[in-house]
């Protein structure tokens, strides 16, 4: 049996915020996809952890899935994808945007923005975002490159434009 050519589009389109917060207490980051008609800016404590409202940015989530075999990639752990225009030369994101040229470069948000859990974007996610994206592209077209957030020197000093339509990818 040959592995599937897949063909992705985007399936559970779901718009809403990605809002940042961070802790008061150990200087932690976090975010969480809202789907409420406007951002919750409450604070509140979570154990240890004094979680204050940050900022907040339209964004949207989605999955993927093949439309040759049916697959459904779930990108339940990606809260936001934000198109990188970050300059810091200490950022590996940063280098990989000076080092592809005219590609572009995603980054997929995760929930943990200091990664203290280990966890970010899986690598099923990142490789279907890439195969999806440049599923339709023109050999000669410039590419795009989707990596997780976990590759940001600092979530709080990268720079970028978070997606807050499928459309706008076509924009840029």
């Amino acid at each position: 049996m040959s592995e599937c050519t897949h063909r992705w589009f985007i399936t559970n389109f779901r718009a809403g915020y990605l809002v940042l917060e961070g802790c008061t207490h150990c200087g932690g980051r976090s975010s969480f996809f809202s789907r409420e008609p406007a951002p919750p800016i409450d604070e509140y404590q979570e154990g240890k952890h004094f979680w204050s409202y940050m900022c907040s940015y339209q964004a949207v989530k989605f999955d993927l899935e093949c439309s040759a075999c049916g697959r459904v990639v779930g990108l339940d752990d990606m809260n936001a994808l934000m198109l990188s225009t970050c300059n810091d030369p200490r950022c590996a994101v940063a280098e990989l945007r000076r080092s592809r040229g005219s590609s572009r470069v995603y980054v997929a948000l995760c929930a943990d923005n200091t990664h203290t859990t280990g966890r970010c974007v899986s690598a099923g996610g990142i490789g279907a975002l890439n195969e999806y994206f440049n599923q339709d592209l023109e050999p000669s077209d410039s590419r795009v490159v989707v990596v997780p957030c976990e590759r940001c020197s600092s979530i709080d000093t990268c720079r970028g434009i978070v997606l807050a339509d499928t459309g706008l990818t076509e924009l840029y």
